[in-house]
């Protein structure tokens, strides 16, 4: 294949909008803030007005569980481990594949945006407290025994956005103009900066690589476990508030108006497109062989990896 100038890409990316997704008929009409499958057959879904949708067959059918009353941002399976974050305090865990969820809430002045699974009974969650003056001050908490009880872990960051666990001892957290690396499980957190005005949003890693998308378009790689950054122009204005790899070279990029960002080599080279919908979205999940797409008003749409 040839590669085309970023430019004459983005041209392109007006025409044909939406040609190759397919929206799925979900039973709600709620916005999604995450997807997840762990694998080809077995997904989740979360949103903004405390629903887990779950699908056993690739998409094609969901069912719909009201659990709670508050908007989940997170939702993570560690085999039939699992655990739910949102807006004041929300923790939620599961011990059998989300059969049943448990409420083990934590204080309400806390808005959890994030949860990584470490191993079968270490899990880390993060968000910020909004008991504080500035709204803004970053809190992590971390379960040893398969969510019982929390620890809260001393100040890292401020305003935290995002968590990535990388079998099988690392962490990554996305805060405002900063991210953190720790290497043994969450022990200690090394920090790096990234420059500029626009604010990250999203984050996804793979052992040392990572790539970074937020406000104004804004859309970053590291490959030194998140200590640099480099920006990779793009000249795109739109918000992007989803990133997900397939490979160290290759992953998907999506958000506002239902942009999406094909990237590769590196993520030096990349393709523009549209869902075909009027609506933004906000988390994305790769299969072995589907792309998914969740957003606004119910929407998860897909098409061919």
């Amino acid at each position: 294949m040839k590669y085309l100038p970023a430019l004459f890409l983005l041209a392109l990316a007006t025409i044909a909008q939406g040609t190759e997704y397919t929206p799925l008929n979900v039973p709600t009409k709620a916005d999604m803030t995450r997807i997840l499958f762990p694998d080809k057959l077995n997904g989740w879904a979360v949103t903004a007005t405390g629903q887990v949708l779950s699908t056993f067959d690739a998409g094609k059918t969901w069912r719909v569980k009201q659990v709670t009353n508050r908007p989940i941002a997170d939702i993570q399976f560690r085999g039939k481990l699992g655990f739910i974050t949102g807006e004041r305090g929300l923790l939620m865990k599961t011990t059998d594949g989300g059969a049943s969820w448990q409420d083990v809430s934590l204080n309400i002045k806390f808005n959890f945006n994030g949860v990584g699974i470490i191993n079968d009974t270490s899990a880390i969650i993060c968000g910020t407290d909004q008991n504080s003056m500035a709204k803004t001050v970053g809190v992590t908490f971390q379960t040893w025994d398969r969510g019982k009880t929390w620890q809260k872990k001393p100040f890292l960051a401020n305003g935290f956005f995002d968590v990535v666990v990388w079998p099988p001892s690392k962490i990554y957290f996305l805060a405002i103009k900063k991210s953190l690396h720790s290497i043994d499980g969450g022990g200690y957190f090394w920090t790096g900066k990234y420059e500029g005005k626009r604010v990250g949003f999203a984050f996804d890693f793979q052992d040392d690589w990572g790539y970074m998308v937020g406000g104004g378009g804004l859309f970053m790689k590291s490959t030194d476990h998140g200590r640099n950054w480099k920006e990779v122009p793009m000249q795109i204005t739109k918000t992007l508030r989803a990133v997900t790899m397939i490979d160290h070279l290759s992953g998907v990029a999506a958000g506002q108006d239902g942009i999406v960002i094909n990237f590769f080599q590196s993520g030096d080279q990349f393709t523009v497109e549209n869902i075909g919908l009027p609506v933004s979205i906000s988390s994305i999940a790769v299969t072995e062989d589907k792309v998914f797409l969740a957003g606004q008003n119910g929407t998860i749409v897909y098409r061919a990896r």
